[in-house]
C-alpha cells in the first residue's frame, strides 16, 4: 500500500511521504518488469526487451580475472554497486579478495536471482530505480550497449544517482559484436556524456584498469570517472 499525504503534515513529512511513494512505485514497476521479462524469455528470446539475458548459458564471458586485483585496489574500503553483473562473478571474486567494504549486484536478466542463488538482485535499468542505497562507486561493465537507445537516459540517470564518488564504466564501441548489442557508442560520446553530468575521466585509474585487463574490449572501453563535486543530499534523489 502506498503511503498517504495528510492535510496536517509538515513540509518535511510531505517530502518523506512523496519519496516513499516514489520508491514504492519504482519497486512495483521493477516487479512487473521481471514478470514481463519471464514471459518474453519463455517465447525463446535470447534477451528480454529491456536488454537482460534470458539465460547465461555460456553466452557471458564472466569476470576478467586479471582485472580483479586492480579493481580491488582501486575500490579498497568502498561500498560498491554493480549495475549489470550477470550471475555476480565480479561480486564474488572481489569480495573474496577482502579489500572492498561492501558489494551489491543487480542485473536485468529475468532469471538472474534464481541463477545466482540470490547473489544478484533483479533490476530493470530501463525504468527509473529509486529506494536503493547511495554507493561510493557504481560499476557497469559492458552493459550500456544492451540498453535500447530510447532508455539510455534512464539507464544513465540510474547510475549517476547512486554513485557518490565515481563510476567504472565500459560501453561497447561501434562495430563491436555481441548478443543484442543495440546501442554501441564511440568512446568520445561516452566521455562527453559523463562529463556533462559531472563525472570527469580519471586517466591514471583508467590506464591502470585497462592495462590490467585481458579482454580486448575492456582494454579499449573501460574507464574510471570521478564525480567532480560530491553531493551532500544525493540520498534524497536515490
Amino acid at each position: 500500500m502506498l503511503p498517504v499525504i495528510g492535510s496536517m503534515q509538515s513540509n518535511s513529512n510531505i517530502t518523506d511521504v512523496i519519496r516513499q511513494q516514489r520508491n514504492a512505485v519504482s519497486a512495483m514497476l521493477n516487479k512487473l518488469s521481471k514478470r514481463i521479462g519471464v514471459l518474453q524469455c519463455e517465447r525463446k528470446r535470447g534477451t528480454a526487451a529491456a536488454g537482460g539475458y534470458c539465460s547465461r548459458g555460456g553466452k557471458h564471458l564472466g569476470a576478467d580475472k586479471t582485472l580483479l586485483p586492480a579493481l580491488s585496489d582501486l575500490l579498497q574500503g568502498k561500498s560498491i554497486a554493480s549495475f549489470g553483473d550477470g550471475t555476480g562473478e565480479y561480486k564474488t571474486k572481489l569480495l573474496g579478495l577482502g579489500k572492498i567494504k561492501s558489494y551489491d549486484s543487480y542485473d536485468g536478466g529475468p532469471f538472474t536471482e534464481e541463477e545466482s542463488k540470490g547473489n544478484v538482485k533483479y533490476m530493470d535499468l530501463t525504468i527509473p530505480q529509486f529506494g536503493l542505497p547511495v554507493y561510493d562507486w557504481v560499476v557497469s561493465i559492458e552493459v550500456a550497449e544492451h540498453i535500447p537507445k530510447e532508455y539510455e537516459k534512464i539507464f544513465l540517470d540510474n547510475i549517476f544517482r547512486h554513485a557518490n564518488e565515481g563510476i567504472i564504466l565500459s560501453w561497447a564501441v561501434p562495430g563491436q559484436g555481441g548478443l543484442n548489442h543495440v546501442n554501441n557508442k564511440p568512446i568520445e560520446y561516452v566521455i562527453e556524456v559523463m562529463n556533462n553530468h559531472g563525472f570527469q575521466r580519471d586517466d591514471t585509474s583508467s590506464k591502470l584498469l585497462q592495462e590490467a585487463s585481458t579482454f580486448p574490449h575492456l582494454k579499449r572501453n573501460l574507464y574510471a570517472y570521478k564525480r567532480r563535486e560530491l553531493m551532500k543530499n544525493l540520498h534524497m534523489l536515490a
